[in-house]
């Protein structure tokens, strides 16, 4: 079934450029969890001697870039930072929340944030890119402040489908024996805004490439919101006071897809962000793991004892990995 988004359809950027700038629940928990603030590394179990390496890869999320706080700067020292090691990632994957927010915000002042992010891209990344859209790409879905009918060309996700340069909001790709499926977990909710959940169309869609994947080629899935969180032990005093949240804190439909893992053991890694805090879940033979974010508490410093960074992810041919938390060293604009 092909994916598709209304919002996206006959929408060109660089024209809507010319013609408009001229003028966060804990589910089915049972494991170890653990929470990290600056580096952690998770040798695999296998002897390494008996397998070999497959690719290396950055998983840089939520960088929320914008004119403020010397953003752009930021993000330009972490993909700097991110290609600087011996040993470079052979390519990068954005994990959604690209730029500030533009849920919420006038067209002019989307695309002024989506224009840096776009700088900081050409000037400072040199590998490969695969992105996944976060709920802050999505264009319009708060009607009241964003001023919008959701009626105009490229309300909801087109825009950032044209920066991201995405042919369908989700998708696959294979890298060095490894599938990759990369998710797109912002539902449209009118009351809320937006729910972690994935839609009727795009869940058969990912039980198809399941189902089509060789049950020897190992699958990493990639999401904005975690398909499994233990964020409500750091929300938690929000979440009581503003319940309304709890929706888009995680995947609603985590037992949906619960359900689905299990009938794939070659299911190894789910990948995401959108909580700004690290965390490593292991729930049976699944291992979940939430990057922290580049940004940290949007360029403010530390988020709930998480510092500005990424993951770094290595995998290897017989379906083990190796993972990274590395900060940057950003020092906040006080």
């Amino acid at each position: 079934m092909k994916p598709s988004d209304p919002s996206a359809a006959n929408f060109s950027r660089r024209h809507f450029l010319n013609q408009t700038i001229a003028a966060s629940s804990l589910a089915g928990l049972g494991g170890l969890i653990s929470s990290q603030s600056e580096v952690q590394a998770a040798p695999t179990q296998n002897n390494k001697a008996e397998k070999k390496h497959a690719v290396r890869f950055a998983h840089l999320t939520d960088t929320h870039v914008y004119s403020g706080r010397s953003a752009a700067k930021g993000m330009s020292e972490a993909f700097q930072h991110a290609q600087s090691h011996d040993t470079p990632p052979e390519f990068i994957l954005t994990g959604g929340d690209a730029v500030m927010d533009t849920l919420a915000t006038t067209l002019k002042s989307g695309l002024e944030q989506w224009k840096i992010w776009e700088s900081v891209l050409k000037n400072d990344c040199s590998v490969p890119l695969h992105h996944c859209i976060g709920n802050h790409d999505v264009w319009g879905w708060d009607k009241k402040r964003s001023k919008t009918k959701g009626t105009e060309p490229g309300w909801g996700k087109g825009i950032a489908l044209d920066q991201f340069e995405m042919k369908e909001r989700y998708y696959t790709f294979d890298q060095a024996g490894w599938r990759f499926i990369v998710l797109d977990s912002i539902h449209y909710d009118e009351n809320i805004i937006y729910r972690g959940e994935l839609d009727q169309e795009q869940f058969e869609w990912f039980a198809k490439q399941l189902k089509n994947t060789p049950s020897t080629m190992p699958v990493i899935v990639i999401s904005h919101i975690p398909i499994l969180t233990a964020s409500d032990f750091v929300f938690g005093e929000i979440l009581v006071t503003q319940p309304h949240r709890r929706p888009g804190l995680s995947h609603q439909d985590n037992y949906k897809i619960m359900k689905l893992f299990y009938q794939h053991p070659n299911v190894k890694l789910c990948l995401s962000g959108h909580t700004h805090s690290t965390e490593v879940i292991q729930l049976h033979d699944k291992t979940f793991i939430n990057s922290g974010a580049v940004c940290g508490l949007w360029w403010k410093g530390n988020h709930y004892h998480t510092s500005e960074g990424y993951n770094m992810i290595d995998l290897y041919d017989d379906g083990s990995f190796d993972h990274e938390y590395i900060t940057y060293n950003w020092e906040a604009k006080k």
